[in-house]
């Protein structure tokens, strides 16, 4: 369970590192990478930033590298931004859930698009009427 004071501080990570990621940092391969949660330990000391892309031509891989060499700006910029005196140390990993729920709604839709396929071949062979009368 989370204290109040970690959730403060993953709140002011999660905002500080979206806007820095999306609009500061110079880096093309990172252009696209969105931050979608933090989670900070009980002693404030490590923070795991979860991260996603939108880039085809850009592997997971990639991205966390391109991002731990930009971890020192980060860290000097939290520090600033947010007058914090000991800084977490930024621990970034690839959040393949945004993918997953994706898949799921894919799953769902072909699922709900043979139901009414089904419902409307079975509702078609009903109504018409039938050679025997």
């Amino acid at each position: 369970m989370n204290t109040i004071r970690q959730q403060r501080v993953a709140e002011l990570l999660y905002e500080e590192l979206s806007i820095m990621v999306s609009n500061e940092l110079d880096d093309p391969k990172l252009s696209l990478v969105i931050v979608t949660r933090v989670e900070i330990s009980r002693d404030l000391r490590n923070a795991k930033v979860f991260v996603n892309h939108q880039q085809e031509d850009v592997t997971p891989r990639e991205v966390l590298k391109h991002l731990r060499r930009a971890m020192p700006y980060l860290r000097s910029q939290i520090a600033v931004r947010c007058s914090m005196r000991m800084v977490p140390e930024l621990n970034f990993a690839y959040d393949d859930i945004p993918a997953k729920a994706a898949r799921v709604d894919e799953l769902l839709r072909s699922l709900a698009q043979e139901r009414e396929q089904e419902a409307s071949t079975s509702n078609a062979a009903k109504t018409e009427p039938s050679a025997e009368q």
